[in-house]
Formats: structure tokens, C-alpha cells, sequence
């Protein structure tokens, strides 16, 4: 197996529009690195420079010890999974799968033992003798995943592969990933635009955002310290809560303060908040810090008036949208118990846990450290 490192890699269309821009990352042996973010932010297009199918502008693509910037793609020894499947019709399952192979000239016996292995593996053995079209979108896709194992490459690479599926199949599609990970132990690059996908799939995540990576570190790290405004919104569902103010001290004590609301901050805070006395700051808290049951209990929590305008029951637990009047907008998702009793148009005094909040440069939208 091999990693996978991407130094200084830009991707330029004529009149100069950066698809790509000047970004570094590196992917470890056997890791399981998912790229994520919303259309047009470059993603795919890394995957495609990485498989040979997107030529780069400028830097350096290797996988394992290799420079592969000038390697056509059948010699990079990738597998790649695409988001419409990209499987023969007028071919059965078997031969989908031992296409490759037989290009590659592996003897017959090899082929065989590999394609039976596969599908073994992806649970399909049962339809090999079956044409595309006699199968669901979720046995389509597991047939383009075993025509990938099949090859048994350093890397593989997964281009959104679950977006064509219902939520139910995306669900299954996206743990039977997540598993053939783990048996295969192998390198695996994934795309998506669902933070839900990556959340669940990576172990690590590379947010990009128009042509530039945001952040790269675990899920629960980027969940717990997003590097800027964007990553916060877009991680997380619903994502973080962000509030615009200042920061002063209101009768002795260090606040966040605005039009509508007045939060003190934790002591642990006063090394960073001091350096920001009457400028603007962005104030950001998950939904599930306000009104929640943890922050009821707390003895340091801050509180927070809002009126309720919609109700959401998710079953678990029930999403409150709020109006806290705000920059005069609905501003504020809070994520609460399921039994919590409320209605629409109800004013609650609303329990922040302060625990997981974080201050954000109003200019740069960059996290305070």
C-alpha cells in the first residue's frame, strides 16, 4: 500500500480561475481521507489530478515513493469508484468485474479467484451472471467498488459513489465502505459533498472551500475546534450558531455583548477576549449547547432570550429555530430533548453551555486561540 502527498497543487482554467489553489496535504498509508465541501470547491477535481484524469497547473503529485505527475492513469495503481457506476450494460456482473484484469492480461484462473473473492466480499456473488439493469442502485454500486478490489490497488479513490442512492441505501453503502476499509487495509480517498459522509467515514476530513483547504484534522476535532466561521457552518448538523458583537466588560465583568444579548465568558477565555475590547467578534455555540438538558444543569451556564418560529421533531430530539433578535434575523438553532415541552410563538429564557463556544475574528472568521 502507499500514502499519497500533494505538495503545492494548483489546477488554473483559462482566464486564470483557480479550481484548485496552491494546496498541500498529505494522506498516510492505509488512512482513510475524505474530502468534503460544497459543489465547486475543487474537490474533485484533487481526486481527478490524483487518478491521472485532470491534468495539474503546477506541483507535485506522489503516491507512495513515486512522482506520478507525468504517469498516464492505468500505471498510478488506483482504483476509482464513480458517482453514475460507469458499468458496461451489455455485460454481466463477472465480466464488469474482470474487465481490468483481462485488458491486464491476468490469467484466467487469477481473474477468477479475484472476481469470486470480491464479490464474496461485497456480497454480490449471487447476481454475477446478471446484467446492470436486473439490479438496484445499491447492487450497481457495490459491483463498481468489486471491480475496484478486483485490482487490488495501492489506493482507491471514490468519487461521491453513495449521491445517486436513497437515504436508506446511502446509510448501508456508506458502513459496507467503512468495513471493506477495514478488512482491505487499504488507502482510501473519498469525496462528498455530505458533511454526514465524512463525519462518519474518515478518519480524517479535509474541508475545501473555492479551491482552498480550510481545515484537515479528525472528525471530532473538527467538530470540537473548527478553524474558521466556514468550517463551523458547514460541519455539523444544524451547524454552529453565530452571533456578531463585541467583546467588553459590562460592570466589572468580560462579556460578548450586543443589541440583544449580554454573555459573560468563562475565565479561560480572558487571555484571548482581552485582545479583542471593543472590536467586533463573532460568537459561535452548536445547537445542541443551547437549552439542552447539560446546560440546565450547569451552574456557569449564561442564558439567552428567544422566541420560538419553528418546531422540527426529529424523533430523538426536536430542533427549536429561534428568533433572538439578532441583527433583526431568526438567528438561532437550538437542539433539544424530544419531551421538551414548547409551541410555536413561546418566549424561552434559554441555558447556554459555554463549554464548546468559541470566538471568531469578525474580519478574518478565523478561531480565536
Amino acid at each position: 500500500m502507499a500514502g499519497v502527498t500533494l505538495k503545492d497543487i494548483c489546477k488554473v482554467y483559462d482566464g486564470g480561475v483557480y479550481a484548485v489553489n496552491h494546496i498541500d496535504l498529505e494522506i498516510k498509508d492505509r488512512e482513510f481521507m475524505v474530502l468534503v465541501g460544497p459543489s465547486g470547491c475543487g474537490k474533485s477535481t484533487t481526486l481527478r489530478m490524483i487518478a491521472g484524469l485532470e491534468e495539474i497547473s503546477s506541483g507535485t503529485i506522489t503516491i507512495g515513493s513515486k512522482v506520478v505527475n507525468n504517469v498516464p492513469p492505468k500505471d498510478r495503481d488506483i482504483a476509482m469508484v464513480f458517482q453514475n457506476y460507469a458499468l458496461y450494460p451489455h455485460k454481466t456482473v463477472y465480466e464488469n468485474m474482470a474487465f481490468g484484469l483481462r485488458l491486464r492480461k491476468f490469467p484466467k484462473a487469477d481473474i477468477d479467484k479475484r472476481v469470486r473473492s470480491a464479490a464474496e466480499i461485497l456480497g454480490i456473488e449471487n447476481f454475477l451472471d446478471r446484467k446492470p439493469k436486473a439490479l438496484s442502485g445499491g447492487q450497481r454500486q457495490r459491483v463498481a467498488v468489486g471491480r475496484a478490489i478486483v485490482r487490488k490497488p495501492e489506493v482507491f479513490l471514490f468519487d461521491e459513489p453513495l449521491s445517486n442512492l436513497d437515504a436508506k441505501m446511502r446509510v448501508q453503502m456508506r458502513t459496507e465502505i467503512s468495513k471493506l476499509h477495514t478488512r482491505l487495509e487499504t488507502t482510501m480517498i473519498y469525496v462528498t459533498h455530505d458533511q454526514i459522509e465524512a463525519m462518519t467515514m474518515g478518519d480524517r476530513i479535509c474541508v475545501m472551500k473555492d479551491g482552498v483547504i480550510q481545515q484537515v484534522d479528525t472528525p471530532l476535532n473538527i467538530y470540537d475546534r473548527p478553524a474558521n466561521t466556514f468550517v463551523a457552518g458547514f460541519i455539523g448538523t444544524p451547524p454552529m450558531n453565530i452571533f456578531s458583537g463585541i467583546i467588553r466588560y459590562i460592570d466589572g465583568k468580560l462579556c460578548f455583548n450586543n443589541s440583544n444579548m449580554t454573555i459573560q465568558l468563562p475565565e479561560i477565555w480572558k487571555p484571548v477576549a482581552e485582545k479583542y475590547i471593543e472590536k467586533p467578534i463573532l460568537f459561535g455555540i452548536r445547537p445542541e449547547d443551547i437549552g439542552s438538558e447539560r446546560a440546565e444543569n450547569d451552574p456557569n451556564a449564561q442564558s439567552i432570550q428567544a422566541r420560538i418560529e419553528v418546531i422540527e421533531p426529529m424523533g430523538a430530539e426536536t430542533y427549536l429555530y429561534l428568533d433572538a433578535r439578532t441583527d433583526n434575523k431568526a438567528s438561532c438553532i437550538a437542539r433539544v430533548n424530544a419531551h421538551k415541552q414548547v409551541k410555536v410563538g413561546e418566549t424561552l429564557s434559554l441555558p447556554l453551555l459555554l463549554d464548546n463556544a468559541h470566538l471568531f475574528d469578525q474580519t478574518t472568521t478565523m478561531l480565536l486561540t
